[in-house]
């Protein structure tokens, strides 16, 4: 991690997903930006989705499963556990373009824009 960089929060909100969230953990683990935080709401899946991000918590900062109010009730925890300069939502079944979509954004994220 670079701390030169600005921090980029990755929020992934998901419920009963078993077909898409690996897609989507894979795309942004895969990110060559070094200063990344992940995190991860799940509305308290009944199908496989927690197992499969489970598999993947070494590398996942913040993870909770618990029942919500919603998509947006979720977000907003993702957005609580939030400590990056700039918060992605990365809902499931979304993916980066490439492994250097962030990389690429580097000198929007060090300027002082609200929003890019």
């Amino acid at each position: 991690m670079s701390k030169d960089l600005p921090k980029v929060t990755i929020v992934t909100v998901v419920r009963n997903a078993e077909l898409l969230i690996e897609e989507t953990i894979q795309s942004t683990l895969a990110q060559d930006y070094s200063n990344i935080e992940y995190v991860v709401v799940d509305g308290d899946s009944s199908d496989a989705t927690q197992q499969i991000i489970q598999t993947y918590s070494d590398r996942i900062d913040h993870y909770v499963s618990e029942p919500d109010q919603g998509i947006y009730d979720a977000m907003n925890k993702g957005a609580r556990l939030a400590s990056g300069d700039w918060v992605i939502y990365m809902n499931a079944g979304d993916r980066f373009y490439s492994p250097s979509s962030l990389s690429q954004l580097e000198s929007a994220l060090k300027s002082d824009a609200d929003v890019i």
